[in-house]
């Protein structure tokens, strides 16, 4: 999972659109085109916002509040801006996890989403 989000997607060009979170992905769901109806980026942000507190978060989340569907409206770039499971060697991230290693990071990261 870390390789496939932190190496293979985040090698993409930043200005690559995102039609379905990364979330997804570490969630286990690969969609290949988006789905109306399937709106994830709100509870993410209320995970996102225990987790790591920075600008980008703070605009995603009021993005999230204004918008009823947000697919299709992010990018590769974005995502590396407020994507916990993209930031694993993020001061804020290991402090709120307890990890350090990467691996680690991800693995306590995907135990707290489990848990909201």
């Amino acid at each position: 999972m870390h390789t496939a989000l932190n190496k293979t997607l985040a090698s993409l060009p930043d200005d690559t659109k995102v039609y379905v979170s990364s979330f997804l992905i570490v969630n286990h769901y690969m969609l290949t085109t988006p789905e109306p109806g399937h709106e994830y980026t709100k509870q993410n942000v209320k995970f996102l916002t225990t987790v790591l507190q920075n600008e980008a978060v703070l605009k995603l989340q009021s993005f999230a509040d204004k918008n009823k569907e947000t697919q299709g409206k992010f990018t590769i770039g974005d995502e590396k801006q407020y994507n916990a499971f993209m930031r694993l060697e993020d001061p804020s991230i290991q402090k709120a996890t307890g990890k350090t290693d990467p691996v680690d990071v991800m693995g306590q990261l995907r135990e707290m989403k489990n848990q909201m």
